[in-house]
């Protein structure tokens, strides 16, 4: 069975430059896919595949995270949010730590939280976070700037 994490994420993320950040702040992955062939798969040195992350999807609708994910979890999130789900593989003991990793680097660089147990709704840290002209703050239902 996989481990299953889910970032909701307060800003459109963008799932390869996270997770081509994560490589080369020395994370031993190999990045497949992603950008115009999603899913984003990462490897391991060896070949193995360890986490599949899927494009983000809007979810404008609370109660369809009330829903997924439980009113209690719901009431703290609102939404409009960037639904990711980040999938670890289960043979590989190693792929439920690079699965979170990456779910956490995505939130602390967008805004958000992670289920399960996630990173309090902390400001977002990137630059593009800033409700800055021509970025995705400017477009419509979605969520700009820090809390």
């Amino acid at each position: 069975m996989s481990v299953d994490y889910v970032a909701l994420a307060r800003r459109r993320p963008d799932v390869f430059a996270i997770a081509d950040g994560l490589a080369a702040m020395g994370e031993p992955i190999h990045i497949r896919g992603g950008e115009n062939e999603p899913p984003t798969r990462l490897f391991d040195a060896a070949g193995r595949l360890l986490v599949s992350i899927e494009e983000p999807v809007e979810v404008t609708v609370a109660g369809e995270i009330a829903r997924l994910l439980g009113a209690g979890f719901a009431a703290r999130v609102g939404a409009p949010v960037w639904w990711v789900d980040v999938r670890a593989v289960a043979d590989i003991p190693e792929a439920a730590r690079v699965a979170r990793r990456f779910s956490d680097a995505l939130v602390h660089w967008v805004g958000g939280t992670v289920y399960p147990e996630g990173e309090s709704d902390a400001p977002a840290r990137s630059w593009r976070a800033d409700g800055a002209p021509g970025d995705d703050a400017s477009h419509p239902g979605v969520i700009g700037g820090p809390a």
